[in-house]
């Protein structure tokens, strides 16, 4: 009888000729062995399968869709077909650092309690130099409050455990935006999430990138989805300006460029994060030093932007608090 593998890496592809070749080298090349490598070719018409049939490697599992059956649903197939224990996430243009399993794995094995661990990442472009980098809040405590804002995980950064996916799945409604509903579900379950505070990926940013060609239309999307999570954090309906408001925070830079913003504006950020800050005193959903840290953070955000340093500390928020500064700082570093 085969004994299945700890891992399955799970990378669907569609005409990424490209890049293929180099993201499956990093996967053969990583510390840990013990996994398989499922690549689901999802119907391309280039060159993808002659490169991925280049391989041979006992740990390269190959399927072929007939058609093109679109990532999600080409995410879910390979959900059913995993044989390991975990799931990492991989897409056909990133690259895995050596030790990226390794960690996981560890992190996995040591806290039962997790249903998943993302990384941090390196952005590349698209002849692979380095152009950035991502850095998101490593504790389970203040990614369950970033999840109200923004999605502060790196999709193909991720390792899960294989039966709680096969439990959630991918909703084949959230188009392009699969992967922050699918963290909202499994946070709204209770159900606890982390990032490895390391550089584990090298993350393609390029003009065919998948994010980057519906960009407008996610940012759409992901506000649809937070709604009713806002409507029910509030207790009420969520006007449109109050989304906005919302979301202001996150939206201040856009590929470098700063969005210029009026005093008005400002003015009417901080009187909607004071207003979270009160609701949650109210409600007590969130540990309330945790809570301010995060909008201070984002209120300082929007200051800087603004260049109205001395508004940082009229907040009324209780940033005063030595764990509230503690955290804010970690906030604004990893951001």
């Amino acid at each position: 009888m085969c004994i299945p593998p700890v891992i399955t890496v799970l990378a669907p592809a569609y005409n990424a000729e490209e890049y293929i070749s180099e993201a499956i080298k990093s996967v053969l090349n990583q510390t840990f062995t013990d996994f398989e490598l499922l690549i689901i070719n999802d119907g391309s018409t280039d060159k993808t399968e002659e490169i991925i049939l280049s391989f041979e490697d006992k740990r390269i599992r190959y399927i072929k869709n007939e058609t093109n059956l679109k990532l999600i649903a080409t995410l879910n197939k390979g959900i059913d077909l995993a044989r390991g224990k975990y799931i990492a996430r991989m897409d056909a243009d990133d690259i895995c650092l050596p030790n990226r399993f390794e960690k996981q794995i560890d992190f996995l094995e040591k806290h039962s309690d997790y249903a998943l661990c993302g990384s941090w990442a390196y952005l590349i472009d698209s002849k692979g130099k380095k152009t950035g980098r991502i850095k998101y809040i490593d504790k389970s405590k203040l990614l369950k409050i970033s999840l109200l804002f923004s999605c502060p995980i790196v999709h193909p950064s991720t390792m899960l455990r294989t039966d709680i996916l096969q439990q959630f799945k991918y909703n084949p409604k959230a188009l392009h935006t699969e992967d922050f509903e699918l963290w909202l579900r499994i946070m709204n379950a209770g159900l606890r999430i982390a990032n490895i505070p390391d550089f584990l990926i090298k993350y393609r940013w390029h003009s065919t990138n998948i994010s980057v060609e519906n960009e407008t239309f996610q940012i759409e999307k992901k506000l649809e989805l937070l709604k009713p999570y806002i409507e029910n954090f509030i207790g009420r309906e969520i006007s449109k300006e109050e989304l906005d408001l919302h979301s202001f925070s996150f939206r201040l830079y856009h590929l470098g460029e700063k969005k210029r913003i009026s005093n008005t504006d400002l003015l009417a950020e901080k009187k909607w994060f004071e207003f979270l800050s009160h609701q949650n005193k109210k409600i007590k959903k969130y540990n309330q030093n945790d809570f301010d840290a995060f909008l201070w953070s984002r209120w300082i955000v929007c200051c800087i932007a603004t260049r109205k340093i001395l508004s940082i500390f009229t907040a009324r928020l209780e940033w005063y608090k030595p764990n509230v500064v503690f955290n804010t700082i970690k906030l604004l570093i990893y951001k």
